[in-house]
């Protein structure tokens, strides 16, 4: 929607590409087609390749009234679900590593960095790091020994 790509009331059209930082050559392009004349009846496709294969396919839009009035949007996830049920609607999509379609986080199973610390101070510790342009390990190891580098 901030890019103008999904225009309530209109049909749009358009790619993006992505290009290595300080070259001319290109990363990765994705093309896309979005009806939103219908709210009942909107879709966004999308067309890209990974790994050189080409991957076309149309993934449903659905609205929402919220409180102060007018339309929120949503995608439906086009990924099946483990349990039958059909996609969620969420606010965004993902395409990770060794995928091929677009998709929740739910089914893809991903999650947050800070879901997957089992210590409260792993946050701090990673900060700490990245300020002192350290390793991870060696600023918990060291603050464990009471003694910073």
């Amino acid at each position: 929607m901030r890019k103008k790509a999904l225009v309530p009331g209109f049909h749009t059209a358009g790619s993006w590409v992505w290009k290595y930082e300080g070259r001319d050559e290109t990363l990765a392009t994705i093309g896309y087609e979005a009806d939103l004349r219908d709210p009942h009846a909107a879709w966004l496709r999308l067309h890209y390749k990974v790994n050189g294969d080409p991957v076309d396919y149309r993934v449903r839009l659905v609205t929402s009234t919220p409180h102060y009035g007018g339309l929120r949007w949503w995608f439906v996830c086009p990924l099946k679900r483990q349990d039958g049920e059909p996609g969620r609607r969420v606010a965004k999509l993902y395409l990770p590593p060794g995928g091929r379609y677009f998709g929740s986080r739910e089914a893809y199973g991903l999650t947050y960095t800070s879901c997957q610390e089992s210590g409260k101070s792993n946050g701090l510790f990673r900060r700490l790091a990245a300020e002192m342009g350290m390793d991870e390990s060696r600023v918990r190891d060291a603050l464990k020994g009471g003694v910073l580098p």
